[in-house]
């Protein structure tokens, strides 16, 4: 369950859904490596599961959050194009 903001600078605590923006994310998980999956049989390579993320109002004013390939959440100040951020963006960094 969502219990605070996902900014580290922020963590505010969630009261209500109806302030702030909530994320969902698909993660999937792989179970077994690439050489042992068979042409046909990719569905049993991972699982999905659902992930779920919140900003405050306050943060949600100034960025969005994204899931990277590798699963790496990251905070994304808005207006920026997620494809152009730096790779040495950090992780979850931001003020709020």
């Amino acid at each position: 369950m969502v219990a605070h903001c996902a900014n580290e600078n922020c963590r505010v605590r969630l009261h209500s859904f109806s302030e702030g923006r909530l994320f969902q994310f698909d993660i999937v998980s792989v179970s077994m490596s690439a050489g042992d999956v068979s042409d046909g049989d990719t569905e049993d390579a991972g699982r999905k599961q659902s992930a779920q993320f919140w900003l405050c109002g306050k943060c949600a004013g100034l960025m969005t959050l994204v899931m990277e390939p590798a699963q790496a959440l990251k905070l994304i100040p808005l207006g920026m194009d997620p494809p152009s951020v730096p790779a040495d963006t950090e992780t979850l960094n931001g003020n709020c």
